[in-house]
């Protein structure tokens, strides 16, 4: 019976995973996963959902498989941390402890965390480069000016306490390169070279950039070339050709890669008239303009409707970024006479209306669906 048993097992997962390869999708790649995890199959329940994430970065249910896993991971390592610094701190238990939280996607936990860690042991390099690397991550991911500002200063202070740190001028050069202060850049990576001339990547970066001509220094300030990212929801260097890839973040960066596809989005988002329930759906630009829409003959005027989106989006950031968490990542609201999900996907606003039968899980498995299936990590492509 035994081997029957795990016959079937067998035979249930090599049909997941053909489901997988025959037709990608947050849905198939959850499914795989959460079999894997039900099989006692951690290791490769964690690796479908790692490979899901990549390309479907937005997928809620591969995100909860890989924090369950890890939680149960985790959770003992934690409190064995808490206990270290309640007894005897000390600057290697703060920093292990807020990289725990870091991998588990708290990461206001950890930059609390780390904060104490550089509070205690000002003179501890570890807690100041683990704030630096945690803001980066963000940077890349939402594109805020106050969190490259405190990257900026937190890797300072990390080569003033050790100026041999890689890592710090890595990151350092990174941020640097992506609000396009290339002299900077350049000079952080040289150090990396004279500290490990064997870095491949950082030599062909290098080479690269000096067929560019010239870097010269710039008279803007680091706090307005990062502040003009913000606003152009464009970083002004290619996160993809920087030799350190992100470590940490949760996806693709923005304002890498190709235009977007308006006339097919608006293709794509058409479709969503199949789904009984939906008044209104559409796709903002960062300026708010209208990149593809679909409504229903009893929904809102499709204007109204993007004003009201785009207010829901300026007032959820406006909340999160006081309270230094961020940006919208996705807003709900429910009511008599409204439901809507507002989210943004690298850049991008999307924004529902529904009504009954439908619900707001089932909306927002539609929105998910759209965003895997149709949006790149592209700079946007409004209707003109």
């Amino acid at each position: 019976m035994a081997l029957v048993e795990r016959l079937k097992r067998w035979r249930d997962i090599a049909r997941l995973r053909r489901q997988v390869r025959a037709n990608p999708s947050p849905a198939t790649y959850a499914e795989l996963a959460e079999r894997l995890v039900a099989l006692g199959e951690e290791d490769d329940a964690v690796g479908v959902a790692d490979e899901g994430l990549e390309r479907y970065p937005h997928a809620d249910r591969l995100a909860h498989v890989r924090l369950f896993v890890k939680k149960g991971r985790l959770t003992g390592q934690i409190r064995k941390l808490r206990e270290d610094l309640q007894r005897r701190p000390t600057p290697l238990a703060f920093a292990q402890l807020a990289q725990l939280y870091r991998e588990l996607g708290s990461h206001d936990e950890a930059l609390a965390i780390a904060a104490q860690g550089a509070e205690r042991f000002p003179l501890s390099e570890s807690s100041y480069l683990m704030q630096g690397e945690i803001r980066m991550d963000r940077f890349r991911r939402e594109l805020i000016a106050k969190d490259a500002v405190i990257a900026e200063g937190a890797l300072r202070q990390v080569l003033r306490l050790n100026s041999h740190n890689v890592t710090a001028h890595l990151r350092l050069a990174e941020v640097y390169h992506l609000v396009g202060m290339r002299a900077e850049c350049t000079a952080h990576l040289r150090e990396v070279m004279l500290l490990t001339p064997d870095a491949a990547d950082v030599a062909e970066f290098l080479a690269a950039d000096e067929t560019a001509g010239p870097a010269l220094p710039l008279e803007d300030p680091f706090e307005d070339r990062a502040g003009a990212v913000q606003s152009a929801a464009a970083f002004a260097g290619n996160p993809a050709q920087f030799p350190s890839p992100a470590s940490g973040g949760d996806g693709p960066s923005a304002g890498a890669g190709a235009a977007l596809d308006a006339p097919a989005l608006r293709t794509a988002m058409a479709g969503f008239a199949d789904h009984e329930g939906m008044r209104n759906a559409v796709l903002l630009d960062q300026a708010g303009k209208i990149v593809a829409d679909h409504a229903a003959t009893d929904a809102i005027a499709r204007n109204h409707f993007a004003e009201l989106v785009a207010e829901v989006r300026d007032a959820a950031d406006d909340a999160a970024r006081r309270m230094d968490q961020g940006s919208l990542v996705r807003a709900d609201i429910e009511g008599p006479g409204m439901n809507l999900v507002v989210t943004r996907v690298r850049g991008l606003t999307i924004g529902v209306h529904f009504a009954e039968p439908m619900r707001a899980d089932a909306a927002w498995e539609i929105v998910q669906d759209f965003t895997a299936h149709q949006l790149t990590a592209g700079r946007e492509e409004s209707d003109a």
